[in-house]
């Protein structure tokens, strides 16, 4: 009789919420955020003890745990499944037994006291933790229910609980304390202890759901952040995320956070920010002589939103910003992007040559210095057409101006390697520094 039960498998189930079939072969073919976003689905389902996926031969409710040993995602019968069914699969132990047998009964690893209380004992001395507001290990009683966190404390002026994944923990659990917190407005970090990347294989799926709660980044703490912790009096985190298949890592400070939504954290974005992916696509409409028209037109319009500047495509056209970004680019990547000019000399002096650009000398000798070509303001043939329009004391765009903000927008990174002391703020109306 086991060995028929081992063998049978529920090979298609419906998804109440769209009628639509789902089979075995078309879940394990699902990619990674896919399967997240059905795996949360049906976690919320059974907490709400509402079903969401049910098996196409019983009608009975289904989940999709991965097989512990392919790590494969297979569909599994709930408790209470009828054992006629031809694809019953047993009945699994709930939620709490599973959470309580992790430990043979005991509900917390000495590992996970200690490290909590370590944790308590940083955000403690960390200077953004309003003082006596950590709590190590105590009931947070709220409307909707109570959670007992390993630490919570106001950091930063804002509410926030630390929670310490070392075991395998079902993800009901981790659905249901962020859904906790994030009613409650209060910012969740999951952390774990001396986290080492897989060479091999996948994540454990308790480390995966967490994964993807801080936007496909996993946040550790090992000997070398509670060190450095304790010598900065600030919390250090170990940051890890994938780059395409590598894995990557750095160290960060809770304090370098970004908070998104939901209340929980990344400190790369899995996505690229808008700006890269705008340079990144108008690279790709480049030719020889610039960004092709059409694209142009829509990457104007796309600039004009997320720049937030008051003009029009046309007005754009009429200050050459498309010969203003690829100028920038070619600074930043030490060659000529976009242009038929052989070097950077000639780019800076086909650029400057153009009375109505004369108005970006300020923009473009700032952004030479920040990427390190300042040397190239010093060719004669540069300097001199600097000199001219000092001569002529040409008005510089600012920073509040359509150039400034553009430019602001399209490279951050580069211009906050001098925030607050940019030429860029300091222009005048007439003459160039």
């Amino acid at each position: 009789m086991v060995e028929a039960v081992l063998r049978r498998t529920v090979k298609s189930v419906v998804d109440l919420a769209s009628m639509h079939s789902i089979s075995s072969d078309s879940l394990i073919a699902m990619s990674k955020d896919e399967y997240q976003v059905l795996r949360r689905a049906a976690t919320r389902a059974r907490l709400d003890r509402k079903p969401r996926y049910v098996c196409a031969k019983c009608g009975h409710a289904v989940y999709a745990p991965r097989e512990s040993r392919t790590g494969q995602p297979y569909w599994k019968h709930h408790a209470g499944a009828p054992q006629a069914c031809p694809w019953w699969t047993g009945t699994p132990v709930s939620v709490d037994l599973a959470s309580a047998q992790q430990f043979d009964g005991a509900q917390e690893s000495p590992l996970h006291i200690k490290i909590k209380h370590i944790i308590g004992e940083l955000l403690t001395d960390d200077h953004r933790t309003t003082p006596g507001s950590v709590v190590v290990d105590e009931y947070l009683i709220q409307e909707h229910g109570r959670r007992r966190p390993d630490v919570r404390a106001i950091y930063d002026g804002i509410p926030l609980v630390v929670e310490v994944q070392l075991a395998t923990t079902q993800i009901p659990i981790i659905v249901q304390r962020e859904d906790f917190y994030e009613n409650a407005s209060i910012r969740l970090l999951w952390l774990t202890w001396n986290f080492e990347p897989p060479t091999s294989g996948r994540l454990l799926s308790s480390f995966e759901d967490i994964f993807y709660s801080h936007d496909k980044n996993l946040f550790s703490m090992d000997d070398e952040t509670i060190s450095l912790s304790r010598e900065k009096r600030e919390v250090v985190l170990r940051a890890f995320w994938m780059d395409g298949d590598a894995w990557r890592s750095k160290l960060v400070t809770l304090f370098d956070l970004n908070w998104i939504q939901g209340g929980r954290a990344n400190a790369v974005p899995s996505t690229p920010p808008w700006h890269r992916d705008f340079l990144s696509r108008w690279r790709d409409a480049l030719g020889e002589r610039g960004t092709k028209w059409k694209e142009r037109e829509l990457l104007f319009s796309e600039l004009i939103v997320k720049a937030e500047v008051p003009c029009n495509v046309d007005e754009l056209h009429a200050l050459d910003v498309d010969a203003l970004i690829n100028c920038m680019l070619s600074l930043l990547d030490g060659r000529p992007v976009g242009s038929r000019q052989q070097n950077l000399t000639e780019v800076l002096n086909s650029f400057l040559n153009v009375d109505r650009r004369q108005r970006y000398v300020r923009l473009i000798r700032t952004f030479a210095r920040l990427t390190n070509r300042q040397d190239l303001l010093e060719i004669e043939s540069v300097r001199n057409k600097i000199k001219i329009v000092k001569a002529r004391a040409v008005a510089q765009d600012d920073r509040q101006s359509v150039s400034g903000k553009i430019a602001l927008a399209l490279f951050p990174e580069t211009f906050a390697l001098r925030a607050g002391s940019l030429d860029i703020d300091q222009a005048t109306v007439g003459g160039v520094r």
